[in-house]
């Protein structure tokens, strides 16, 4: 019985599988009835219908019929089940699905069970049907009338030159725009972007960076073609590329639309100039050395403005150069370079270090920036130096005065002697010393040079010693020492700031070795500073200076006088500050408090001390300031001619050679001078 139970599920999901899809029967549900059917107890009888309680999956009871088997004896097939039963039956699955229900069975079946499932799908049906149509409109409608818009896909834009192209040569460049839309753009713009430095080949130095040019409206299947020149920049071999677009707009929008071309990507063939620099590969610290910088035009056009930048390391100190730099100390500009023609450039310069240190200036030469003259816009060529400090190979000592290697301060016309020691430090012997000895300074005398044993060029203004006048200098021994000297004073002619300069050069020879210099070169500097020397002067006036003055002249004992007292200071050839002239009054004098002149005066009557502070003086000028006081002498003091005021100091900075200068003036007495028309002794106290 299970078997049959189990076939017939089979059957009916086999059915109901095939069945899907299939047109939908219409159907009549029908409501249960209450009526009681007898149902037969067994097969063989007929059956009567009684009611019995059923329990559907979800626990709740019903009242159904139930079959009750006669006695009758049927056979299987002759057997007849009421409605609900075949319903219960058919859910069930335990008869087999040849036994057709009757149209009891279909009345009983609910709607749940037989509409709603179909008309789910039925729903899936026509909404996929709906899409499907749509779909269809929509790609029709794009296919018909989507030429009417404009995309960026039908601009097409191209920039194309020349792959290579020569240093400071103009360079062709043809830009096409092609609008295949159906309809015009707008407002177009083309955008070119050049490399740095780049410059433009119509206008002289005008740098191009971003150029925008104007092609407005481009109609429907268009094409525009841009030509474009320029002069290109750069190093040997560099790569650059010059980058192309165009911006737009379509009518009744606002939005801005953007195509980029692919970049036209060429290479510097050749440096519009040859750029090199020679100097020596070892120095000894301290030494000046020369490097000459040569630029020679390679281009086939005028090169303008063509810039020169040294960056120096630390220790390197700049000294001069021919032609002179153009900005700074490091920058050297060539206004005009023609086809061919080749620039020097000699600079001096000394580098101060350890030994084995090595230093490295690095050079670059190309187009000043429009916006910034000072840096560089492009690049033609770079270059470097580098330079190793060894072991000085000639230690020179230039002493002025007694002091070595320093700024010595003289006193004014004073002859002073200046000496030049030269030693070998050198581990091998030099040869064919030659020392030359340049002198400079707006304080230069040609006859105040005293005769050296070298020779002195009053037109160059050098001395110069070699073998022919200093034998001792054909050859040096390794840690040996000769000393040259000559005698120098100062010209008495020079009203500010005197001063004398010594540059000492000296060449020698030694066996080459590799990457050194055949001919050895040493330097020294020094010079001669000429302080300021003013002078102090006092005097005593009576009736005669900006106060009135009361007594006699000559003084009477007992009697009281007054006296002016008068400073002066005449400076001399330097700016001196911080001026201060003291003096102190003899007990029987009494200050008055009576003040004129520069400066400012003040009185300790502790120390009995004036002090006249008279601040910053210019060179080659005077200041003067007075005072007045009250003598009245004893009768100790007849027939003498008594001290007003004691010796008087100055003391100052000369702001020239950093140096104190002073100056002193002798005691003031009562004697005035027969220059005011007094005879005499007039300062002699009377009875």
């Amino acid at each position: 019985m299970s078997g049959i139970k189990d076939s017939e599920r089979i059957e009916e999901l086999r059915k109901r599988l095939y069945e899907r899809g299939m047109p939908e029967v219409e159907r009549t549900a029908h409501t249960l009835s209450d009526t009681s059917i007898d149902v037969p107890r067994v097969w063989s009888r007929p059956s009567s219908v009684i009611a019995t309680k059923v329990v559907s999956p979800d626990n709740k009871s019903s009242t159904q019929p139930s079959v009750r088997p006669t006695n009758q004896s049927r056979s299987f097939s002759d057997i007849t089940y009421p409605a609900s039963l075949n319903t219960q039956l058919a859910s069930n699955q335990t008869y087999a699905a040849s036994a057709a229900p009757t149209p009891l069975t279909t009345q009983l079946m609910s709607p749940s069970q037989s509409h709603h499932p179909k008309s789910y799908r039925l729903k899936l049906l026509a909404a996929g049907a709906i899409f499907f149509v749509l779909a269809l409109v929509i790609s029709s409608a794009m296919m018909m009338f989507g030429n009417n818009g404009i995309s960026g896909e039908n601009i097409t834009i191209t920039a194309t030159g020349p792959f290579t192209i020569g240093g400071g040569e103009a360079m062709p460049i043809q830009v096409g725009l092609t609008n295949s839309n159906s309809v015009s753009i707008e407002s177009a713009t083309l955008i070119v972007e050049y490399p740095r430095g780049t410059l433009s080949a119509n206008e002289e130095r005008k740098e191009l960076f971003n150029e925008r040019l104007a092609l407005e409206t481009v109609a429907p299947g268009e094409t525009i073609n841009v030509p474009l020149r320029a002069l290109m920049f750069g190093e040997e071999n560099q790569e650059q590329q010059v980058n192309v677009s165009v911006e737009y707009r379509v009518a009744g929008s606002n939005a801005l639309f953007f195509k980029e071309a692919d970049p036209l990507r060429y290479k510097i063939s050749s440096s519009p100039l040859i750029f090199t620099v020679d100097t020596l590969k070892k120095i000894s610290s301290g030494q000046e050395t020369d490097i000459t910088m040569t630029i020679r035009s390679n281009a086939q056009n005028e090169l303008r403005d063509v810039l020169i930048t040294a960056e120096y390391p630390q220790g390197f100190s700049y000294s001069s150069s021919n032609p002179k730099p153009s900005s700074g100390q490091n920058q050297w500009l060539i206004k005009t370079l023609a086809p061919e023609q080749t620039v020097s450039i000699t600079m001096k310069g000394v580098v101060i270090g350890k030994t084995s240190d090595e230093y490295a200036i690095n050079y670059a030469v190309g187009v000043p920036n429009e916006r910034d003259p000072q840096t560089l816009a492009s690049v033609f060529a770079t270059a470097q130096t580098q330079f190793e400090i060894e072991e000085p190979f000639l230690d020179i000592d230039l002493t002025i005065d007694g002091v070595v290697n320093e700024v010595a301060v003289v006193t004014p016309e004073k002859r002073t002697t200046v000496s030049v020691d030269v030693t070998n430090t050198l581990s091998d012997t030099i040869y064919d010393i030659v020392v030359e000895a340049a002198l400079g300074g707006n304080a230069i005398s040609d006859l105040e040079v005293g005769p050296p044993k070298g020779f002195y060029d009053s037109a160059t203004r050098k001395i110069i010693w070699d073998i022919s006048n200093a034998p001792q200098l054909e050859e040096l021994a390794p840690g040996k020492t000769t000393r040259l000297s000559f005698t120098i004073a100062p010209s008495g002619t020079v009203n500010n700031t005197p001063e004398i300069n010594v540059v000492v050069n000296i060449k020698a020879r030694r066996v080459s070795e590799s990457q050194v210099p055949e001919t050895l070169t040493g330097t020294a500097n020094g010079s001669m500073k000429v302080a300021s020397e003013p002078v102090l002067r006092g005097y005593a006036t009576h009736n005669s200076g900006s106060f009135a003055d009361i007594g006699t002249i000559p003084p009477q004992a007992e009697k009281a006088t007054t006296y002016t007292i008068g400073f002066m200071v005449d400076n001399g050839t330097n700016d001196i500050s911080g001026g201060i002239v003291t003096a102190t009054l003899p007990l029987y004098v009494t200050w008055q408090n009576q003040t004129i002149g520069t400066g400012v005066f003040s009185y300790d009557k502790i120390k009995r001390s004036v002090t006249w502070n008279i601040g910053q003086v210019e060179s080659q000028s005077q200041v003067m300031g007075s005072f007045q006081v009250s003598f009245t002498p004893s009768k100790s003091q007849l027939a003498t001619i008594p001290t007003l005021d004691e010796e008087q100091f100055l003391r100052a900075d000369d702001l020239f050679t950093g140096t104190v200068v002073r100056a002193t003036n002798p005691a003031i007495t009562t004697e005035i001078s027969t220059e005011a028309g007094y005879p005499r002794g007039n300062g002699r106290v009377l009875e």
